[in-house]
C-alpha cells in the first residue's frame, strides 16, 4: 500500500474546491483532479475509495472548518435572539473568509446525492443549530410565523445573505460586515416583529 502523504492530499482537496468552483461538481474526475494537482493520476485512490467517498470526506472536514468558533461567539451572546443573529453573522463572515470552501458546501447541497447519508447527517449540525434558535424565539416570543422543518427555517433566515453573498460573486464586488449587520436584523427582526404574532 502507498504511503499517504499529508500534503498531497491537501493537494487534492485544494484541486476540488478549485475545479468545482471553475467547472461545477460535474467537472470532477479523479484524472482531473490529479492533472489539476500535478500529482499522479492513481494518488487520489490513496486517500478515497471512490468519488462519493471523496466528495464526503471533504464535505465534512469542510463543514466543521467553516463552523469552528461558533460555539465560543454563541456563549458570547446574551439572549436567544442575539444567539440567532450571532449564528447568522457567522455563517455570512465565514463564506466570506472562505469561498472556494463555501462554493463547494453550496455546490454539495444542491446535489447532495453525491454524498453519503453519513456525510449529510454529519454537516447538519449547523442547520440543527439553526432549527433550535428559531423554533426557540418562537416559543420565546409566541410567533406565528413558526417553521416546523430545517429546510423551511433555512429557507426564512439564509435566503436573503445567501441571495447578498451570490450577487456579490456575480458582480465581482465585496460584501461588507456591515451589510451583513443589516440584512441578518431585518430578517430577524421581520419575522418576529409585532403582526408575526398570535393575536
Amino acid at each position: 500500500m502507498r504511503e499517504k502523504d499529508q500534503t498531497k492530499k491537501e493537494k487534492i482537496v485544494q484541486a476540488v474546491f478549485e475545479i468545482v468552483d471553475h467547472d461545477g461538481l460535474a467537472g470532477l474526475s479523479f484524472g482531473k483532479i490529479a492533472k489539476w494537482a500535478g500529482i499522479s493520476s492513481g494518488t487520489p485512490y490513496v486517500y478515497y475509495r471512490d468519488k462519493t467517498d471523496m466528495l464526503s470526506q471533504i464535505y465534512i472536514a469542510t463543514k466543521q472548518e467553516l463552523e469552528s468558533g461558533l460555539d465560543d461567539r454563541l456563549a458570547k451572546s446574551n439572549s436567544t435572539k442575539e444567539q440567532l443573529i450571532t449564528c447568522l453573522e457567522y455563517f455570512a463572515q465565514q463564506y466570506m473568509k472562505y469561498p472556494l470552501q463555501a462554493n463547494y458546501i453550496m455546490a454539495i447541497h444542491a446535489a447532495p446525492e453525491l454524498i453519503t447519508p453519513a456525510a449529510r447527517q454529519a454537516g447538519a449540525s449547523f442547520a440543527h443549530n439553526l432549527n433550535e434558535l428559531y423554533c426557540q424565539l418562537c416559543y420565546e416570543t409566541k410567533a406565528a410565523a413558526t417553521a416546523d422543518n430545517q429546510t423551511l427555517v433555512g429557507a426564512l433566515l439564509l435566503g436573503p445573505i445567501m441571495w447578498l453573498l451570490r450577487q456579490a460573486k456575480l458582480n465581482g464586488t465585496q460584501v461588507k460586515d456591515t451589510q451583513i449587520k443589516k440584512v441578518v436584523r431585518i430578517s430577524v427582526n421581520g419575522l418576529f416583529e409585532e403582526n408575526n404574532h398570535e393575536s
